[in-house]
């Protein structure tokens, strides 16, 4: 459950995505957003902080800073919880499947906030993408509007540009 902030993902709307100019027929920008959803052993938490550190099943610690406190005091040493990290993103396509290009290539596309990956799956009727990331992990993004992303096909490349702002919450398992 190595888990940080940066590889994850919804906060705010992003204020600014990378602009690009984009061939023809690739398809626009569009927003998503990445959530991740994980159980575990609490360890420790820190109420002042809003801070909750967990064990997962093998053993594998991660703290987290809760955004979203309603369930905190509830959360106790020992307990098992559920975390949920939601981070919104903009999704931009670099190559299509068939080879077409953007004519001008991301910024940083492999930062902490941005990330270069390939889609391997994508479900049309939900919007949900599974991409695949430089290092060989598989990460879902969902488009808020499944009819931007219709021209989207696996094998495209794309780069995620995630909000800086990652929304966790923690609840007790149940």
């Amino acid at each position: 459950m190595k888990v940080k902030a940066h590889g994850i993902v919804a906060g705010a709307l992003i204020a600014a995505a990378p602009l690009m100019s984009f061939a023809t027929g690739l398809p626009a920008p569009f927003e998503g957003s990445s959530t991740l959803q994980a159980d575990g052993v609490v360890k420790s938490v820190d109420l002042a902080k809003h801070s909750v550190t967990v064990l997962d099943a093998q053993g594998a610690e991660a703290s987290f800073n809760i955004t979203e406190t309603s369930n905190l005091a509830q959360i106790k040493q020992g307990g098992k919880v559920h975390i949920r990290m939601m981070r919104n993103a903009v999704v931009s396509v670099t190559h299509s499947a068939d080879g077409h290009s953007a004519a001008v290539q991301p910024a940083h596309a492999n930062t902490a906030q941005n990330v270069t990956a390939e889609v391997q799956a994508i479900d049309h009727a939900t919007g949900i993408m599974a991409l695949k990331g430089p290092n060989g992990d598989v990460f879902h993004i969902q488009g808020r509007e499944p009819a931007k992303i219709a021209n989207v096909t696996p094998g495209t490349q794309v780069s995620v540009a995630y909000a800086p702002q990652v929304s966790v919450a923690v609840a007790p398992a149940q």
